[in-house]
């Protein structure tokens, strides 16, 4: 007579644990949403009252030393014309929100808001931090 140790007989099957981990994995991949960093990085002047825009619209920032980007894209002043049209028929907005650092020279905001006004922008928002949600 011949025995058979339990032992030999178990087994643990890993596939459905496996299978799992898989559709895990591809649920959190489906579900993330990705978001795209600002290039430029500015510091928000601080506001009171701010009002929130919720639809997409055309974003500008502008650095201390004039650097510019138009859509997480880097322009010149010379590019800003064209680049600033394209994008504004890609969104479809006649809003343009402006991000602009502390130390940013109206200069350059002024340069920006007469090229956005020749391009029939109607709306420009200005980009503050909001104090209340620092505390």
């Amino acid at each position: 007579m011949a025995r058979i140790s339990q032992h030999e007989d178990q087994e643990l099957n890993l596939t459905p644990m496996i299978d799992c981990v898989f559709l895990l994995l591809i649920f959190f991949m489906v579900t993330t949403v990705f978001k795209q960093p600002y290039n430029l990085q500015v510091e928000l002047p601080e506001a009171q009252q701010a009002l929130r825009v919720q639809e997409k619209k055309l974003v500008s920032s502008i650095t201390a030393d004039g650097t510019m980007e138009i859509n997480r894209e880097l322009v010149t002043l010379a590019q800003l014309p064209e680049v600033l049209m394209r994008h504004k028929q890609e969104t479809r907005s006649l809003t343009l929100i402006v991000r602009t650092d502390k130390g940013t020279k109206h200069k350059f905001l002024l340069d920006l808001l007469e090229v956005a006004k020749g391009l029939g922008i109607e709306k420009v928002v200005l980009a503050t931090e909001d104090k209340e949600l620092e505390l």
